[in-house]
């Protein structure tokens, strides 16, 4: 039960119990007594003085005051019972549905100097990350994300979070063969995998950076991303670097082709620092989030209020007929 959208009664139906005194008051009551009664020869006399008179018999003898006091008072203590509510404006929250997971190549090869920062200073593969993932971050408010870092093995830098200062402060901690000088690409994917099995989101994406070729994995990059198909992650690929500086372990651009074909992604090169931020772009592009919107009205209880006022004026009442008396008797 709602009355002008702003108040709310949690059990409206306690409201039918106000009739209650009426039904009592029209029930015929009757006193019986055990007791000897003293029998009276004149009380023909007496009823019939009563009929002269119109006078009815009933429960109540109480002054119109006392009725109207006794009705206000049940009212009061209903309303009480009702629970009564105030209702708050209504507060909308949008949550996003789509969870991202980003793994980043920490290996050897990312302190190769091959991108330009915005003045064109030479920086290393893994600051130019830092710099284009940083602001990646900022316009992901609302979205749950995960960084994944590998090397050797792959291990989890951070939870889903939606605590996106947490996240940069971590980002800006890497350092170039802090997990080792290998390449894991499919234990990073496996990783990845494990993390979203544990959450309820049914949009998941992951986002591969690396300038490599898998060197160091115990599972192979295409049984993993077969795994992510299965659990509907969709893997987006991105090669980075300069192939003129690709070192030792040239970028296998055809296995991060395959791997984002498998689960039905996108696979990217990275030039500069510029392409990698515009591929971000061209990511949220292709697959932009979906957002739910949860509408919450607060509300507050009422309840307090009719039983303070229920109790107000008892004490009003019984001061009413104890000044009377003080004054009957000094």
């Amino acid at each position: 039960m709602k009355l002008c959208l702003m108040f709310e009664f949690s059990y409206p139906w306690v409201f039918i119990l106000i009739v209650l005194p009426v039904i009592i008051n029209r029930l015929p009551l009757y006193y019986t007594s055990k007791r000897s009664a003293l029998r009276i020869s004149f009380k023909e006399d007496i009823d019939a003085v009563n009929e002269a008179k119109n006078v009815v018999s009933g429960v109540s003898r109480a002054s119109s005051f006392q009725k109207l006091f006794s009705w206000l008072v049940l009212l009061l203590v209903l309303t009480a019972l009702a629970k009564p509510m105030y209702i708050g404006e209504p507060l909308t929250k949008e949550v996003s549905q789509r969870e991202v997971l980003i793994c980043v190549d920490l290996s050897g090869s990312m302190a190769t100097k091959d991108f330009k920062d915005k003045n064109g200073t030479l920086i290393n593969r893994l600051d130019a990350v830092k710099m284009v993932l940083s602001a990646f971050f900022k316009q992901r408010k609302g979205e749950k994300i995960g960084l994944i870092l590998f090397g050797n093995t792959a291990f989890v830098q951070a939870p889903f979070t939606q605590d996106l200062k947490a996240l940069e402060h971590l980002l800006s901690e890497l350092s170039v063969g802090m997990a080792g000088p290998q390449t894991a690409i499919g234990d990073s994917i496996g990783l990845a995998v494990k993390m979203f099995q544990d959450s309820n989101v049914t949009d998941r994406m992951l986002i591969v950076m690396s300038d490599g070729d898998d060197t160091g994995s115990k599972v192979p990059p295409m049984t993993a991303a077969k795994l992510a198909a299965a659990h509907d992650v969709t893997i987006f690929t991105i090669a980075m670097g300069d192939p003129e500086n690709a070192g030792e372990h040239p970028i296998d651009t055809e296995t991060l082709k395959e791997i984002a074909k498998i689960t039905d992604g996108k696979f990217y090169y990275a030039w500069n620092s510029e392409e990698l931020a515009d591929i971000y772009t061209q990511i949220d592009k292709l697959k932009p989030k979906e957002v739910k919107a949860i509408t919450h009205r607060p509300k507050s209880d009422l309840f307090t209020y009719p039983l303070m006022l229920t109790l107000f004026i008892f004490l009003a009442y019984g001061l009413v007929l104890f000044i009377p008396s003080r004054r009957e008797h000094p």
